[in-house]
Parts: structure tokens; C-alpha cells; sequence
């Protein structure tokens, strides 16, 4: 037969459901603010964006150090 749970088990698992029920409503909640999680997308899209410019300048550099590498080996003075 099964053992009759005591009363600290007992309080135990209804402490436990209350965090469940806890994280739920928040998670809903959370859910439902349609604004706040339109704010949190605009935001990882601007961070994506500066992310992307970041590079594009990091590339932009290196090219131009390489063509004026190229262009002054091509056009150095004293070259015959």
C-alpha cells in the first residue's frame, strides 16, 4: 500500500505548485504586453543592424588599406 503523505509533504508540494503557478502568470503576462516584447524586438534588431555596420566598416577599411597598399607599390616613387 501507498503511504498517506504528511502534512509538511503536503505543504511542500503546494509551495511547489504556487512557483509553478508563479513562473506561468509571469510567462503569460509576459506574453499578453505585446508592446514591451515589440520594444525587445526592435531592440535586437537595432542591435543586429549596429552588428552588421560594425563589419561592413571593419571590411570597408581593410579594402581601402589594400588598394592603397596596391596603388603605391604600382606608382612609388623611384620605380623604374
Amino acid at each position: 500500500m501507498s503511504k498517506q503523505p504528511t502534512t509538511d509533504d503536503l505543504r511542500a508540494q503546494v509551495e511547489h505548485t504556487r512557483e509553478e503557478l508563479g513562473h506561468t502568470v509571469e510567462a503569460l503576462a509576459h506574453k499578453a504586453d505585446v508592446k514591451a516584447r515589440a520594444r525587445e524586438k526592435a531592440a535586437e534588431v537595432r542591435q543586429e543592424a549596429g552588428n552588421h555596420r560594425a563589419a561592413l566598416a571593419g571590411t570597408t577599411v581593410a579594402t581601402v588599406a589594400l588598394v592603397a597598399a596596391v596603388v603605391w607599390l604600382v606608382w612609388r616613387p623611384g620605380r623604374k
